[in-house]
């Protein structure tokens, strides 16, 4: 007979006892003891058997359908396969095509009826090994990701395999603060890489294999082991927060079902803070995440190794609803002059729109100084929140009594509900009183809850009203205290400014982030404050 020997080993196999080498020599040995003629040979190293996308079970397709051999021998049937639907529906193919399965250690021939009740059997004892393998496999590495485990640390780090210690290396860390750096700086994540290669600077993947002994897969091109940098690499290590030293487990997981990998919410995934040395500040890293979301909302776009300009995205005409275009002026005898103008005048001329002309350093001047205006009103709501914070404690005894004498009420509306209840199963002649009765009962209970649940809500109100001021006058005293805005902190703090023309003048609206205040002001052909409006604004109404 001829036939086909086909071995297998998995990482969860005893491998003194299933080793390949082991396998071979039965199953030639049996081969040789029956007299077949053995016609060749596959085999799987290191491949779980729940799938059967397998070189050597390729190799089985190949042979059968050229009708090469009659019989397929293996040590078990575990070898063949543990997914016990899959591995029938191979031998089911197998029977098609006039090729019988001979399992040498449990003396089975697929051939033979009498084994059918024996192959199912072991069908489903191989299923049952391998799922609650796979079951133990990943309880125990949940708990090594509850605990904290990190197999492979990112560009900047190496970690010592003997002592596990995560320790930076300041070559490649410094490449990851220089990327952060421009990507501040206003330079995109196409820029960044560009300038990178310009400068001979190699990718991570190549410091990943100086420091952590990771090789590349031999699936990837030729050119990718010139250690290029590509924009998606950029980004990989720009939102990667293990850089401020936190390490992020069960960010994704496998379906069990289609193998098909999804990602976790951020609420199920398990975090461990300060697992390892920062190489940025989290300062930095928040920045960065803030800009990942900003710039493509905004459109925001740079020319070839060059910042994008300050404002661009932030500047809005309001007579025609374009944004606006920046323009480098340059003179002979003064330094360049960077201009901003309305697009819609740009594109279409004065029968459009009009220029709506103003200047960055204006711009800049502007703004600082409103910062300064805006200061002193943030510290007035600050003081009167403190007022209403004082007022709130010094009455929250009473607030205390006034929910318990309201509790104690609906307690007793309830009780009343019930012997009204009661009355009405005794009392059917007068059931519609008792329908009302009930009904104002019903009614006192609910304004009731009304007024524990507004008395409630007025203490987590200024709590957070507190809380979101302070965060905005934390970040104008950190810009102030600069003395200057960086193009980070320009997008954090202002949403849009709003640029209308009036006769003699622009009129600028100034939209902020900050959840406390807009600021409307007019100016003159000369530059100055013509008219000033401020009113109260939150940006996420």
């Amino acid at each position: 007979m001829k036939v086909w020997l086909y071995y297998r080993l998995s990482r969860d196999d005893d491998e003194e006892l299933n080793s390949l080498t082991n396998q071979k020599k039965i199953l030639v040995d049996y081969a040789n003891a029956h007299e077949h003629e053995i016609v060749g040979e596959s085999f799987d190293d290191n491949v779980s058997g729940m799938s059967f996308d397998r070189d050597g079970i390729e190799k089985i397709y190949d042979v059968v359908d050229s009708r090469k051999i009659e019989a397929i021998i293996v040590k078990d049937l575990s070898r063949l396969g543990r997914h016990k639907t899959q591995t029938a529906l191979f031998i089911d193919y197998l029977k098609t095509n006039n090729v019988r399965v001979l399992s040498v250690t449990e003396n089975i021939d697929t051939f033979n009826e009498d084994d059918d009740l024996l192959i199912g059997f072991k069908g489903i004892i191989n299923d049952f090994y391998a799922k609650d393998m796979s079951r133990k496999i990943r309880s125990g590495y949940r708990q090594k990701q509850k605990e904290g485990i990190c197999n492979m640390p990112p560009m900047g780090y190496y970690k010592d395999k003997n002592t596990g210690e995560i320790i930076i290396m300041e070559e490649p860390a410094g490449i990851v603060r220089q990327i952060f750096s421009w990507y501040l700086e206003g330079y995109g994540i196409k820029a960044i890489a560009r300038m990178l290669n310009e400068k001979g600077i190699k990718s991570a993947a190549y410091y990943q294999k100086q420091y952590n002994k990771k090789n590349l897969g031999s699936n990837k091109p030729q050119i990718a082991f010139k250690y290029l940098w590509e924009n998606t690499a950029v980004k990989r290590i720009l939102e990667n927060e293990f850089y401020i030293g936190t390490l992020i487990c069960h960010k994704q997981e496998t379906n069990k079902i289609n193998k098909i990998r999804k990602t976790v919410p951020k609420d199920e995934q398990i975090r461990h803070e300060n697992f390892a040395s920062p190489i940025i500040s989290k300062e930095m890293w928040e920045q960065a995440q803030f800009l990942l979301l900003d710039k493509p909302k905004r459109n925001v776009r740079a020319g070839k190794n060059k910042p994008h300009h300050r404002y661009t995205g932030l500047l809005e005409c309001e007579d025609c609803g374009c944004s606006f275009v920046a323009h480098i002026r340059r003179w002979r005898d003064k330094p360049d002059r960077i201009e901003y103008t309305c697009n819609g005048y740009h594109r279409y001329t004065k029968t459009y729109c009009t220029p709506h002309r103003i200047d960055e350093s204006s711009l800049d001047k502007l703004i600082y100084d409103e910062l300064i205006q805006i200061k002193s009103e943030a510290h007035k709501n600050w003081e009167s929140i403190e007022n209403d914070v004082k007022t709130w404690v010094a009455q929250k005894n009473n607030v205390s009594k006034r929910i318990d004498s309201l509790n104690n009420q609906i307690d007793c509306l309830e009780l009343d509900i019930e012997k009204i209840l009661m009355e009405r199963i005794n009392d059917k002649e007068n059931r519609t009183t008792y329908d009302k009765m009930l009904e104002k009962r019903k009614t006192e209970i609910a304004a009731c809850r009304e007024q524990i649940q507004s008395i409630k809500n007025i203490d987590d109100t200024i709590k957070k009203r507190k809380a979101e001021i302070k965060q905005s006058i934390d970040l104008i005293d950190e810009i102030v205290a600069s003395d200057g805005i960086s193009n980070t902190h320009l997008r954090m703090l202002v949403e849009k400014i709003l640029i209308r023309e009036k006769e003699n003048g622009l009129s600028l609206e100034i939209i902020l982030k900050a959840p406390f205040l807009q600021k409307v002001n007019e100016y003159d052909e000369n530059g100055e404050i013509s008219a000033c409006f401020v009113e109260l604004h939150d940006a996420s109404v």
